[in-house]
């Protein structure tokens, strides 16, 4: 790799968003090293992508990692232990991935004088709030009542107190299509597509709220941010949707847009079903700020799945011509 151009470094770069993010990064032109761990490295199709194992938790393979492919003009680090159920288990374990600990101090090593700092923009989580209103704004307290979000949350003040050019995006949950190489996770969106297509009775649960965004709405404003001459450095953003949806309201509005029977959804509160783990009942965020800072405009869940339809639709005809030619 050319020690003289600078990559921008992807942390998680085989997780859902990270995959994403690699992917347009590279449409874009960049040079990009992203890092992957329980998963193989996704191919991609551009040149300058570049895979490297690390172990974020223990920082095993981090040196190799600055050693080979510095420098970095930017780190985004999407990488995160991101399951409210596995983060209960284990709270010291997700603690250690979520908190970049090792990824800031190989960063101080590399880059000691802060003048010289790449930026660094963190993913965090709504699950920082306590989910007791709708709205949520950057300044409010944030009173996490799980270890996800608590872990989040620790990760967000660790990272201001040891990292000055950063910059933090607080995502609702992320939804859109399946990834350039599928995860091993179940998709919301697919699962309820799938559900409601083999006409499975799910309950969607009508009492908790989220502002769910769509993922290139994300990609975009990574994007944005790598192109300004001068960062939002230490801003704090909430990244959610235009609005604020329970799970029964996203269900229905697949249903309706994606033209698939309704008959299988069950709404139900979230107090029928016993869960694990604790979650916040309403984590809706106003993210204004973003808007207005960055200018951009997020688009709404029905404007998203619209989009998805529409693209589908153009791949299987795309197939069907492909197909006929054969």
């Amino acid at each position: 790799m050319d020690g003289h151009q600078p990559s921008v470094l992807v942390t998680g770069g085989s997780g859902y968003l990270g995959q994403f993010v690699v992917e347009h990064l590279g449409l874009l032109g960049y040079k990009v090293v992203f890092t992957h761990y329980t998963t193989a490295a996704p191919a991609f199709r551009w040149a300058d992508i570049t895979a490297q194992w690390v172990d974020l938790a223990t920082g095993e393979g981090l040196a190799e990692c600055f050693d080979v492919h510095k420098p970095f003009s930017a780190i985004i680090n999407t990488a995160a232990m991101s399951q409210p159920t596995l983060c209960g288990r284990d709270p010291a374990l997700a603690r250690s991935v979520n908190v970049p600990q090792k990824l800031v101090t190989i960063l101080k090593e590399h880059f000691p004088e802060p003048a010289q700092q790449p930026l660094l923009v963190h993913l965090s989580t709504d699950n920082v709030y306590d989910g007791s209103k709708a709205g949520w704004k950057e300044e409010d307290a944030c009173e996490p009542v799980n270890a996800y979000g608590a872990s989040k949350l620790e990760a967000e003040h660790y990272l201001q107190a040891n990292w000055r050019k950063l910059v933090i995006l607080r995502c609702s949950i992320i939804y859109g299509p399946q990834s350039p190489v599928p995860v091993a996770r179940p998709l919301f969106l697919q699962f309820i597509a799938q559900q409601l297509a083999e006409q499975k009775l799910t309950t969607f649960f009508y009492d908790e709220f989220r502002s769910p965004v769509y993922v290139m709405d994300v990609v975009n404003i990574l994007v944005k941010l790598l192109a300004m001459s001068e960062a939002p450095i230490g801003r704090v953003y909430n990244v959610g949707g235009p609005h604020r949806l329970s799970r029964l309201d996203m269900a229905r509005q697949v249903a309706e847009v994606w033209g698939l029977s309704s008959e299988a959804i069950v709404p139900a509160p979230c107090s029928s079903v016993q869960r694990p783990v604790r979650s916040p009942a309403d984590i809706s965020m106003d993210s204004s700020r973003l808007e207005d800072e960055l200018g951009v405009q997020m688009t709404s869940f029905r404007e998203a799945l619209r989009q998805m339809h529409e693209t589908d639709s153009r791949n299987r005809d795309a197939q069907d011509i492909d197909f006929e030619r054969t």
